[in-house]
């Protein structure tokens, strides 16, 4: 997997893109700004948001390991020499070992061993997809098929929404109050977070966004158009009372979805509090006294 982004000056990667990065590609961010030459690797998530909210040129890497191990001596970039990093989307067969990346091993064995010139043709030959980046200039050599939108160069596809897809769990599922509300969506099927949160009933269900505890929340997916979204928006009260955000979502299928799921916000969540792996009608929380 891997996903590498290429954002020229003055453009913006979409919230929802990066969220779905995060999520498909958890194991290592990298990031190089064009118009420095400054690289800079994270391994922990929590400060991506904000290093990506920004006009300046970038290339961006959100890796998903396959071969070496998952520390931070295998986030991307990887110098080629003192003036030039690779970034990689893909598996090149025969290189690494279990501790070192395949573009690990390329970028400190291979291609120091060769010309220059030779860097793209000998690249070309796999199907993985490279960013070349000239730390001098600024320069970025995109090798193998890219896609572009808005402005915007992504290695692969699986970071773009395919649909507005939501995941509900309360009173706009079938059969419930709201569900007038998804009269002009398509029903996708069933599934569950693929991650535990704490789903509680107190007169309506209140999902809290706290990954980690509670159950695997059964949910209905819908595909929607953005008119629907925006009614389902003006029902949760989002961002404000309840706010969305894409998590993944294992499906009936054995397939794995991502969707926009509504969470409570500024609720407390008590540690008495019965935990629900599904809404199935009205209850009542039981507090200790």
């Amino acid at each position: 997997m891997c996903l590498i982004i290429h954002k020229p000056k003055g453009q913006r990667i979409p919230v929802d893109i990066i969220q779905r990065a995060k999520l498909v590609n958890p194991h290592g961010f990298g990031i190089t700004y064009l118009d420095t030459g400054e690289t800079r690797k994270l391994f922990k998530y929590d400060l991506v948001d904000k290093i990506l909210a920004t006009p300046r040129p970038i290339v961006a890497h959100f890796r998903f390991a396959t071969v070496g191990t998952i520390d931070t001596n295998n986030i991307h970039p990887f110098h080629v020499d003192k003036d030039t990093v690779i970034f990689s989307n893909g598996t090149v067969e025969g290189y690494g070992t279990k501790t070192t990346s395949d573009i690990a091993h390329i970028a400190d064995r291979v291609l120091p061993k060769m010309y220059r010139s030779d860097w793209v043709p000998f690249l070309e030959l796999t199907d993985t997809r490279f960013a070349i980046v000239d730390l001098t200039s600024g320069k970025v050599q995109r090798v193998g098929e890219w896609h572009r939108r808005g402005g915007i160069y992504y290695s692969k596809a699986n970071c773009f929404p395919q649909n507005l897809r939501v995941g509900v769990y309360g009173t706009l599922k079938t059969g419930y109050s709201n569900h007038r509300l998804l009269k002009n969506a398509d029903f996708v099927g069933t599934g569950k977070t693929k991650d535990l949160y704490p789903l509680e009933v107190d007169g309506l269900p209140y999902l809290h966004d706290v990954e980690g505890v509670g159950e695997n929340v059964t949910l209905e997916i819908y595909d929607v158009n953005p008119a629907t979204l925006e009614g389902l928006d003006r029902l949760e009260g989002h961002p404000q009372f309840y706010k969305r955000r894409v998590i993944p979502v294992s499906m009936h299928d054995w397939s794995t979805t991502y969707a926009w799921v509504y969470f409570i916000q500024d609720r407390d969540l008590y540690e008495d509090t019965e935990l629900l792996d599904a809404y199935r009608g009205t209850r009542s929380r039981t507090l200790a006294l």
